[in-house]
């Protein structure tokens, strides 16, 4: 098992002074094989210290728990499955994702739960937030996933400019599909060294019988806009994770102030 940081590095000369920013690496899942989650993964598994799934039929689960069997370890899959649970789902040309079949017991409603820590050593107003959401339309059933966030995993903020939910009527011949959802939070305020949760729920909206598979992917979280310089970066499924140093180079003074980051270990 190995871990590693990346710096992607812009050097700006503002007079005595060099600033170095570091560019993000989305969450793509590149190396996710649906075999679970564990504090400490294995090859093909997600990190249950920043990773949680509720709303399975096989038991609850919380940060840091092993869950490598049954509905949360479904495995990999093109689609076109029958059981519930989480999937890696392949989505074309290798592309794998984090998934879910929803079925009468499994993420009706339930969700995906990310949790990302502020060690800037600042406070964080606003984070720019974006996503991808992939959709199997094979059933004629309704679902939605819609995003919400919160500072203490307890009270969630919804915002439903970004809410998706899947086509009632199924496509013939079905195929991967993706939209794709942005923000910026504003007003967030994320304290040095707190946590920010994003969240991606799941429920039945309209119709009967089976239900669509759907996934989320390419997962990015910084500070300010999408086109604002960022301090944020992390990729959760290769096990890079990237951190900012910013250098004021004044005199013979050096501040560095450490990455808005989040852990991510994976085995090779």
């Amino acid at each position: 098992m190995w871990k590693k940081s990346i710096i992607i590095a812009v050097a700006i000369l503002l007079g005595s002074a060099i600033i170095i920013f570091a560019a993000t690496t989305p969450i793509d899942f590149t190396g996710f094989d649906g075999s679970g989650f564990a504090p400490s993964p294995s090859a093909g598994q997600l990190d249950s210290d920043i990773w949680r799934v509720t709303g399975l039929s096989d038991g609850a689960m919380n940060f840091g728990d092993t869950k490598t069997s049954g509905d949360f370890a479904r495995g990999s899959s093109t689609g076109g499955v029958s059981t519930g649970g989480v999937y890696s789902f392949d989505v074309g040309g290798g592309n794998t994702t984090l998934g879910v079949q929803p079925g009468g017991s499994d993420f009706t409603p339930g969700d995906f739960t990310l949790k990302i820590e502020n060690t800037t050593g600042n406070t964080v107003a606003d984070v720019y937030v974006s996503y991808t959401i992939w959709t199997y339309n094979d059933q004629d059933r309704a679902n939605s996933l819609n995003f919400s966030w919160s500072l203490d995993d307890a009270t969630y903020t919804t915002v439903p400019s970004l809410d998706y939910t899947t086509p009632g009527t199924a496509d013939a011949p079905p195929a991967w599909t993706s939209v794709s959802r942005s923000t910026t939070l504003t007003g967030v305020n994320l304290p040095a060294g707190g946590f920010l949760y994003l969240k991606w729920t799941g429920n039945d909206v309209s119709g009967s019988g089976s239900r669509d598979e759907y996934a989320i992917d390419d997962i990015e979280a910084r500070i300010g806009g999408s086109t604002a310089i960022t301090f944020a970066g992390m990729n959760a499924s290769n096990g890079v994770s990237n951190s900012l140093i910013i250098a004021l180079l004044a005199g013979f003074s050096v501040l560095l102030f450490g990455g808005f980051w989040l852990r991510r270990r994976i085995s090779r």
